[in-house]
C-alpha cells in the first residue's frame, strides 16, 4: 500500500470535509474517521470488516472481537511516535479512553469531536501506524 500522489491535498480536503461533522457511532467514529482517511488516501479501505455498527455497543462489540483497537491498525506498519508524519493513524488516550486520530502534523493529531474534529498534542499519543 502506498499513498496517491496528491495525498497532502487529499489529506486537507478530507480535514475539511469533515471539521464541523460531529462525532456518530458507525459513521464519523474514531476508528471509522481514520479508516477514512487512511481511504482517501491510499484507495485502500481497511476497515470494510469494521462497517455497519450504528451505536456504541456495536463498536465495543466489534473492537473486543478484533482484540482491541491496536488490532484494527493491524495492516500498517506500526512507529514510534516521534516518527508521525502527517496522514499516519494515531492511537492516542485521550481524558482516559483510547481513541484513533490521524497525525495533523506540527505537533498535533485529529479526530472526530461532538461538534467536529478537535485537535490534541501529540504527547497524548501511544502509538502511531505508518499511512
Amino acid at each position: 500500500m502506498s499513498r496517491r500522489a496528491d495525498w497532502p491535498e487529499r489529506l486537507a480536503e478530507f480535514i475539511e470535509a469533515r471539521r464541523h461533522e460531529p462525532f456518530a457511532w458507525g459513521a464519523n467514529d474514531c476508528a471509522l474517521f481514520a479508516a477514512d482517511c487512511v481511504h482517501m488516501l491510499t484507495d485502500v479501505d481497511h476497515a470494510a470488516n469494521l462497517r455497519g455498527y450504528k451505536t456504541e455497543r456495536g463498536a465495543i462489540g466489534k473492537i473486543k472481537r478484533a482484540g482491541g483497537l491496536r488490532a484494527f491498525a493491524s495492516e500498517l506498519p506500526e512507529k514510534h511516535t516521534g516518527l508521525a508524519q502527517r496522514g499516519d493513524v494515531v492511537l492516542a488516550d485521550m481524558d482516559g479512553r483510547e481513541t484513533f486520530g490521524i497525525c495533523a502534523g506540527n505537533g498535533f493529531w485529529c479526530g472526530p469531536g461532538p461538534d467536529g474534529i478537535v485537535f490534541r498534542p501529540m504527547a497524548e499519543a501511544v502509538a502511531a501506524f505508518e499511512v
